[in-house]
């Protein structure tokens, strides 16, 4: 929906701004899916980055999720391109959003997060990656390039990926104060394996930083374009409502805004339309499937902060799983929702959730 985007310059500059101390040329900015990050990084942070000296590059390693090489190197050739025409980046990165919103609006479809034939880059592709930044770097002259990478995570899906992690690695050590990166990722367990495990080409080269949920004003904002654009009055405490049933999600919210719009619905029916879109673009009847019942019991205690290691779980676990209660079934269950990208546990203890709408769905089922 054109006009409707809600800007975050204020946190642009905190970002950019963290880059400008100098002590880390890297950052990662991390939230779950669909919480608005893309169109943050594009219609935010790289317009404002440009204002700044800086040349941004943006890529995203889903592009091809079998061959995560190819979305940089079209990045890298893209931008390459752009001063060879004599054409704005600014182009180039309207191009992106409208891309983006395009792939958007392909629901109903499945969301594949994992390379089903994950393929290992050449040497000749690496040497022309690196021989492409090293060629935009030249063309750049004073100002930096901004290298905007996102779902990271990627990388640390597939041993078949680990020669570009490492390349991208040096890649960015060999151009330190030339090139400068913002990775955006959406797996906290793939990205705590990139970032955090020693054995990792990116361990402690990257500084952390949580992509903030939005507020109230992000309410007030859509209110304010319903009334001015459409003529529509809602009061705010519905949709604060709705925001917090959706988790939170910018994206998942705009499609109850378009909701309400076209069809004329109340806040409640576009918000059940909303959770059948959820249903399907997410896969949960497939992810149901697959996960064991053990796994189910699992999953929803930790929706709602319970020990997983409580005698409460294990009973029920005994009752109703069809294996035993104990504290090893119970581990194998948590390294498969890992797996599966359904949770993530925190290095300090506790656990994230990456699929909120999937308990409710599970729920639903029982």
């Amino acid at each position: 929906m054109e006009g409707w985007h809600y800007p975050r310059t204020e946190l642009a500059e905190q970002y950019l701004g963290l880059l400008a101390l100098g002590i880390n040329s890297s950052l990662a900015i991390i939230a779950p899916r669909r919480k608005g990050k893309t169109l943050f990084i594009l219609q935010d942070l790289a317009p404002l980055s440009q204002k700044k000296n800086y040349i941004p590059v943006y890529a995203s390693l889903w592009q091809n999720i079998n061959a995560p090489h190819e979305g940089l190197i079209a990045a890298l050739e893209d931008a390459i391109a752009s001063f060879d025409k004599k054409s704005t980046l600014s182009r180039l990165l309207n191009t992106k959003i409208k891309k983006t919103a395009v792939s958007n609006e392909l629901l109903g479809k499945m969301e594949v997060e994992f390379a089903d034939n994950p393929s290992k880059p050449t040497s000749k592709e690496l040497a022309y990656l690196d021989q492409l930044l090293n060629i935009l770097v030249e063309k750049s002259g004073k100002k930096t390039v901004l290298l905007l990478v996102d779902e990271v995570q990627h990388l640390s899906t597939s041993s078949q990926f680990d020669p570009l992690t490492h390349t991208l690695r040096t890649m960015l050590d060999k151009r330190q104060g030339k090139v400068k990166s913002i990775f955006t990722g959406s797996s906290r367990h793939y990205l705590d394996l990139l970032l955090n495990e020693s054995k990792s080409p990116f361990y402690h080269f990257v500084e952390e930083k949580k992509f903030p949920d939005l507020d109230v004003s992000f309410i007030e904002f859509l209110r304010e374009k319903l009334a001015r654009n459409h003529q529509i009055t809602i009061a705010i405490q519905p949709l604060c409502k709705a925001f917090s049933d959706l988790d939170q999600s910018p994206y998942w919210m705009m499609k109850l805004i378009a909701q309400i719009i076209t069809s004329k619905a109340s806040v409640k029916d576009s918000l059940e339309y909303v959770h059948q879109l959820i249903e399907a673009t997410e896969d949960f009847e497939g992810i149901s499937k697959r996960l064991k019942p053990i796994d189910k019991l699992v999953f929803l205690a930790l929706c709602q902060g319970a020990n997983p290691y409580s005698k409460e779980l294990m009973a029920k676990i005994d009752n109703y799983a069809g294996v035993k209660g104990v504290p090893s079934n119970i581990q194998r269950a948590i390294k498969r929702l890992s797996e599966a990208n359904l949770i993530s546990q925190i290095r300090k203890g506790g656990y994230n959730i990456e699929k909120p709408g999937l308990k409710r769905y599970l729920e639903q089922q029982s």
